[in-house]
């Protein structure tokens, strides 16, 4: 596992290429080994009822995991075993698991095929542009996203295809309000911090239509 990397001690300004500089990094970082996709998949059978069998969610109110970086996975399910990411569901859900099966969860739903059965007809202009090319003090999604949303699996940045709007509207603001500021979440405390509710709102509607 990489090392967390801190979040800044006060708002700052990350260009587009320093974060591609940190992605580098990150995906110099050796990746877990001695992780099993079978046991991964029998130990899934108990998140299927929220986020699918495969890992594609059936419903908007939960995100789908399928083809998320392992890396994402791992950092996300220690966050909330140990309670540094708040969610009365996924927090008792976490409570009782070893670190191996963590791995192997991780490795078993980033081997899944993600797919997006419903992306949305009508996004936002102003939350494309702000994707695609970012303004002063935000640096463009895709940077680390992908243009597409298929995320950077070396560097560990999760895909945001399919996500569902509410849920990438309650990420940014967790990030604006400095829930989310373990690992590589701290690299989004001075992006989001810079995000009006409108460009949260605006985000949320242009990735909905990522297909």
């Amino acid at each position: 596992m990489m090392s967390a990397i801190q979040p800044p001690p006060h708002r700052g300004r990350l260009t587009a290429g320093m974060l591609l500089g940190l992605a580098f990094l990150a995906g110099a970082a050796q990746a877990d080994d001695g992780a099993s996709i079978e046991a991964g998949r029998e130990a899934s059978q108990s998140c299927a009822a929220c986020h699918g069998a495969q890992g594609n969610s059936p419903t908007p109110a939960f995100p789908s995991l399928a083809g998320q970086p392992a890396r994402y996975l791992v950092s996300q399910l220690k966050a909330y075993r140990g309670g540094k990411r708040e969610n009365a569901i996924m927090n008792a859900q976490a409570a009782n698991l070893s670190d191996q099966q963590i791995r192997d969860l991780a490795a078993y739903y980033a081997a899944q095929r993600r797919e997006v059965a419903d992306p949305a007809d009508a996004g936002s202009e102003s939350g494309a542009i702000l994707y695609a090319h970012g303004r002063e003090g935000v640096p463009a999604c895709a940077a680390c996203h992908g243009v597409g949303g298929h995320g950077n699996r070396p560097a560990g940045f999760p895909a945001l295809r399919g996500l569902p709007s509410a849920y990438v509207v309650q990420s940014l603001t967790d990030f604006r309000d400095g829930k989310r500021a373990f690992g590589q979440g701290g690299l989004m405390l001075p992006i989001a911090a810079e995000l009006s509710d409108e460009d949260i709102q605006a985000l949320a509607a242009h990735i909905a239509t990522l297909d």
